[in-house]
């Protein structure tokens, strides 16, 4: 009986040791380019060198959207950063204390309500 020959056992995800050290505090103004090939089931596998400029993990969560004809990917943090910058110029600087101030104003306007009916005498 033939044995067959173990093939070494891969690790599932992302090869982070074949790709060579990228350092993304020295992201260049060029655009980042490189061609990937889609794999069965859709998959895609993102270089290296971007998932390192970008901050992308083993085991994050990414958002994929669809715009127009292009894909963008980004990681939680990256749209919340974005969604603050869209955010900011419609939101007071403190927006805690403004809804503080808010809160006092209401509550102090239904307690003069509540004071204004039982303080009523009743006429029989």
């Amino acid at each position: 009986m033939r044995q067959r020959k173990r093939k070494p056992s891969k690790r599932a995800g992302f090869s982070e040791d074949a790709a060579a050290p990228y350092d993304a505090a020295a992201k260049s103004s060029m655009p980042m380019q490189q061609t990937v090939e889609l794999g069965a089931g859709g998959r895609l596998v993102i270089p290296a060198p971007m998932r390192a400029a970008l901050g992308m993990k083993v085991g994050d969560r990414l958002t994929v959207r669809l715009e127009g004809n292009q894909l963008s990917i980004y990681t939680f943090q990256a749209g919340l950063q974005r969604a603050r910058e869209l955010l900011r110029p419609y939101l007071p600087e403190n927006a805690v204390d403004e809804f503080l101030r808010w809160k006092r104003k209401e509550t102090a306007r239904e307690l003069a309500e509540i004071d204004c009916c039982v303080a009523k005498p009743s006429s029989e």
